[in-house]
């Protein structure tokens, strides 16, 4: 076992903010961590990294105490949710200054460049890069070292689709050769592409878990989400098969997943997550916690308010739909509007 985390919990203030009883990952393994905002995410990465100590409980790393840090964090690749770049260097200066601090050999800078797509760019000042080239660099210092063991935080952050599929494919791959990965999202929509089993985290607690699919499975299989395929759900004494270029949105309400088309709506026996892992790389897209809106039938981004976003459907009765602050953001950044 690669990684055994066992009764830990964080004290914060008087309260107990983290309390993991049980956590394994094992070598080749690539978990999700998924939960809300403030769910407890980023206090588990920090605690497992070092960045923080625990107030109880234990982390094992390949048998040995993490505590023992030197050989130990050696080992470790760390994706912090912030880039922690030095944006007037370069580039490659930025990677120069990583292997100088943790004693890799800087030959590979270049082949490191190439594989994360930043060979072109290797003298440009990191201050001139996009967020998402930015997010590329950051990602490359994982590349750079041998590491047994990755933590990724939000790794998709700032990032468009095509540094999300590279990132997803670059995890695949470092779980093939060996390294246990645990990474964190709010959901399934991109993290499914690449995960072998899913943690479910709120309020600080494991609330749910289960296995998906291998990493190598998903990487082999990948073509095949682009074949024919139908949604099913139920209405009355029938059951309805619908093409995902039919169904307007998809959305969650008390305790139940709902299909809405042009001329009718159903229940699905899906959830909001496993309709969005499902319909990957179909024009699906997560507009709000309880949304899920089919792309090709967005007529209109609308603004009321600062922080207030809606979608019209071009649907004839031109549907409203949520826009939360961040999907708006997503949504900006994925269609260049």
């Amino acid at each position: 076992m690669m990684l055994q985390v066992r009764r830990l919990e964080k004290i914060i203030e008087g309260r107990s903010a983290l309390a993991i009883d049980e956590l394994d990952i094992d070598a080749g393994e690539v978990v999700a961590l998924i939960g809300p905002p403030r769910s407890g995410k980023t206090l588990l990465i920090r605690l497992l990294s070092g960045i923080i100590q625990p107030s109880g409980g234990s982390i094992v790393f390949d048998s040995d105490c993490v505590s023992q840090e030197n050989k130990i964090r050696q080992q470790i690749g760390v994706l912090f949710a912030e880039d922690l770049l030095y944006e007037r260097h370069s580039v490659q200066g930025n990677l120069k200054f990583y292997c100088q601090m943790h004693g890799q050999p800087t030959s590979r800078i270049g082949d490191v460049l190439t594989r994360i797509g930043l060979s072109d760019q290797a003298q440009k000042a990191v201050n001139k890069l996009t967020p998402a080239a930015q997010r590329r660099l950051a990602f490359a210092r994982l590349l750079l070292g041998q590491h047994r063991l990755w933590l990724l935080d939000e790794p998709t952050a700032r990032t468009d689709l095509d540094t999300q599929e590279l990132f997803a494919r670059l995890i695949r791959q470092a779980a093939a050769n060996g390294a246990a990965i645990l990474l964190t999202d709010e959901d399934l929509t991109w993290a499914g592409k690449c995960c072998t089993r899913v943690v479910e985290l709120g309020d600080g607690r494991i609330t749910n878990a289960y296995a998906l699919a291998s990493a190598n499975d998903k990487e082999t299989s990948a073509p095949e989400r682009f074949s024919p395929f139908k949604v099913p759900a139920r209405k009355e004494d029938r059951i309805l098969l619908y093409d995902p270029s039919d169904i307007l949105y998809a959305t969650s309400r008390d305790g139940k997943t709902y299909l809405r088309t042009d001329s009718e709506e159903a229940v699905t026996n899906f959830t909001l997550q496993e309709l969005e892992t499902r319909l990957t790389g179909r024009g699906f897209f997560k507009a709000h916690r309880a949304y899920l809106v089919n792309l090709q039938h967005i007529k209109a981004v609308i603004q009321f308010t600062r922080n207030s976003y809606s979608l019209q459907l071009d649907d004839k009765p031109q549907t409203m739909i949520p826009l939360s602050k961040q999907s708006e953001k997503d949504l900006q950044e994925l269609l260049g509007y």
